[in-house]
């Protein structure tokens, strides 16, 4: 069970809330939710977009991992403003390319 105070903004109206109550004084101490969907499955689109992310992510780091490609990508990231660490600079960057500019964050 998780502490009640840990719980702020974490479910929905759909979940399922299981709480322990202190018998002396009817004071909750834990909560524990059920979310009805958890156990499903990821849809085709779920695991397309994963397969994405996962692809753009290792062809980030092996990026990264070149000391001459690196130099490059670190001075084409402090040119830039938008992303604020060279490994999302470079992670949008290739991922971008891949998907043909969907994901403009």
């Amino acid at each position: 069970m998780t502490h009640i105070d840990t719980m702020s903004g974490k479910y929905a109206k759909t979940d399922q809330v299981y709480t322990r109550v202190r018998t002396f004084d009817d004071q909750v101490i834990g909560v524990r939710l059920k979310h009805p969907v958890t156990n499903n499955p990821p849809s085709s689109a779920q695991q397309a977009a994963q397969t994405k992310f996962t692809a753009a992510a290792a062809r980030a780091k092996a990026a990264l991992a070149d000391p001459d490609q690196k130099a490059t990508l670190k001075a084409e990231w402090k040119a830039q403003k938008k992303c604020k660490t060279l490994f999302s600079y470079v992670f949008h960057k290739l991922y971008n390319a891949e998907n043909g500019g969907q994901n403009n964050g």
